[in-house]
């Protein structure tokens, strides 16, 4: 069995706003941009992991959002999982917690760049 213990989940929301465009869920760590990453944990799938830190430290309504996408990307030489959800605007609270933003498309394809995403959509 693969050692877990220091394996990471990743993902992102893509919020569609009311006037068409979209914007991403993105973390500032260190001061610099990031997905939102969590430790993986093996009492619980992948998908598990990241929708509790989409629910705990985030704060969304987790009920409200829906999985479009999964795929592995490379991050410190470790595959990582890549959830990518998507939800409307009016479903969700406008602010976010410390460390979390709504990002323009630009920032989230700079952040995407540094992992060797495969198969990953364009948005």
């Amino acid at each position: 069995m693969k050692d877990l213990r220091n394996k990471k989940v990743a993902g992102t929301v893509i919020l569609h706003l009311e006037d068409g465009s979209k914007k991403f869920l993105i973390r500032t760590t260190e001061d610099r941009f990031t997905l939102a990453f969590t430790d993986f944990s093996d009492e619980q799938t992948g998908l598990a992991n990241i929708l509790h830190l989409l629910k705990e430290e985030v704060t969304l309504d987790i009920k409200n959002i829906r999985l479009v996408e999964l795929t592995n990307g490379q991050a410190q030489d470790a595959n990582v999982p890549l959830f990518v959800f998507e939800t409307q605007e009016n479903q969700q609270q406008a602010e976010l917690p410390n460390q979390y933003y709504w990002a323009e498309a630009q920032t989230f394809r700079e952040i995407i760049q540094d992992m060797d995403i495969e198969g990953m959509p364009f948005f």
